[in-house]
């Protein structure tokens, strides 16, 4: 199916959706990673933290993330295991999605000037996988990004308060981690209603 139409597609899935959050897009099991997909979404929350390196000292920079994810309970677990991420514990399907560490709504783009910090991508844990995942991306989780300049995240809504909610919706191309090879890249598309976590800071994002 050629990239227009499929996208077609996605945003008409969306625009009929009844939930309050959806994802729409696979990726294929594959020698690093396990079947991709989000028909059961179980944790939508959103706050801001510092971004860390492969030690886990905080950078320079810092980021607004929406995590979507089929595990229940995200917020709690990653106040108690901060590397979920890096080293999970469990199998799991999660998409982060980064907006500039700025207090304003709008639509942000990958890679466009202006809207610096603004990216994306989709993980899979699966733990028969970890091993073939060290040994070829030296990740024991190896996350598919977002390219740039193709694609928005859009927010209308997003506050940090005691029941807070962001709200907006995105669309992005996302290519695999090497060795991995897609001449097409995978495109997901969706919505999303995230509920405030105030514990996110000291997580080790990808």
């Amino acid at each position: 199916m050629r990239k227009g139409g499929f996208l077609l597609l996605l945003l008409a899935a969306a625009a009929c959706g009844n939930n309050d959050n959806s994802v729409f897009g696979i990726i294929n099991e594959s020698t690093i990673s396990p079947f991709i997909s989000f028909e059961n979404i179980n944790s939508v929350i959103f706050g801001r933290l510092s971004l860390r390196d492969a030690a886990g000292n905080p950078t320079s920079d810092s980021a607004q993330v929406v995590l979507v994810t089929d595990r229940p309970g995200l917020c709690d677990k990653l106040k108690a295991t901060p590397d979920y991420f890096r080293n999970p514990p469990e199998a799991y399907v999660a998409l982060i999605l980064f907006l500039p560490p700025t207090d304003h709504l709008g639509t942000f783009i990958p890679g466009r000037p202006g809207d610096e910090g603004t990216g994306s991508e989709i993980l899979g844990s699966d733990p028969t996988k970890r091993q073939a995942s060290v040994d070829q991306t030296g990740l024991a989780v190896a996350p598919f990004k977002a390219v740039d300049t193709y694609g928005y995240i859009a927010l209308r809504d997003w506050s940090e308060s005691p029941g807070g909610e962001a709200v907006g919706s995105f669309n992005l191309q996302y290519g695999p981690p090497p060795p991995l090879i897609s001449t097409n890249g995978f495109i997901f598309g969706g919505k999303f209603k995230a509920t405030y976590c105030p514990t996110l800071e000291g997580t080790l994002l990808p």
